[in-house]
């Protein structure tokens, strides 16, 4: 693995862009993001139950460029769990359980690291194992998903939709979404492109 990566990625991003024109300002803070990334040392790095569970069965339906992004670096990156000041909490627990992230692109002191330290962007790798549901939240930063593989149902606002590989999926600053996955692991690409420090907020009502 090296920079070539960020290269692709950033190639991505500006095809994204081209395809889908409402979303060119998001896009377009992505592609401007990777200019400046730096690699960060590659430190043993940990994994999760849930990924020692569901990676490869995931890894392996990715099919379209998101998927070859994510097969790059999939081996390289380091997990962790969400959300653990909801520890306790039975709901969270399950999710907690069945779900990591991993940074690709983010900040230096980020744990665990990145792979690349950028001040202007956070990028990653979700898994969400099958028949969890991940509740409805918010956060300040804007968000873009791309579906690699898996098929869930997911929130944005008050509407519901199902998406599956190739869906790009994009929440605004402030707009509740949730994610609730069916009998088979959800792989994501992820990137926030704003207010990268903002904590995401659990909406109990």
């Amino acid at each position: 693995m090296d920079d070539g990566f960020i290269t692709d990625f950033q190639g991505f991003a500006a095809a994204e862009a081209t395809r889908y024109p409402a979303l060119a300002e998001p896009l377009d803070r992505l592609v401007d993001a990777f200019e400046s990334v730096e690699p960060v040392d590659r430190n043993p790095r940990p994994i999760l139950p849930v990924v020692d569970e569901h990676l490869d069965m995931a890894l392996g339906g990715a099919t379209d460029r998101a998927g070859e992004l994510l097969c790059k670096v999939a081996r390289q990156v380091g997990w962790a769990q969400p959300y653990p000041e909801h520890a306790g909490e039975l709901d969270m627990d399950a999710l907690r359980a069945s779900y990591a992230y991993a940074p690709i692109v983010g900040a230096r002191d980020d744990r665990p690291a990145p792979l690349w330290a950028s001040d202007d962007v956070f990028a990653g790798i979700v898994l969400q194992g099958p028949d969890v549901i991940y509740p409805s939240h918010v956060h300040k930063a804007v968000e873009l998903y791309w579906v690699v593989s898996g098929t869930a149902r997911w929130q944005r606002g008050d509407e519901w939709t199902d998406h599956g590989p190739g869906a790009l999926i994009f929440h605004d600053t402030g707009v509740r979404h949730a994610t609730v996955t069916g009998h088979e692991p959800t792989l994501l690409l992820f990137a926030w492109v704003s207010d990268l420090a903002s904590v995401p907020v659990i909406i109990r009502h």
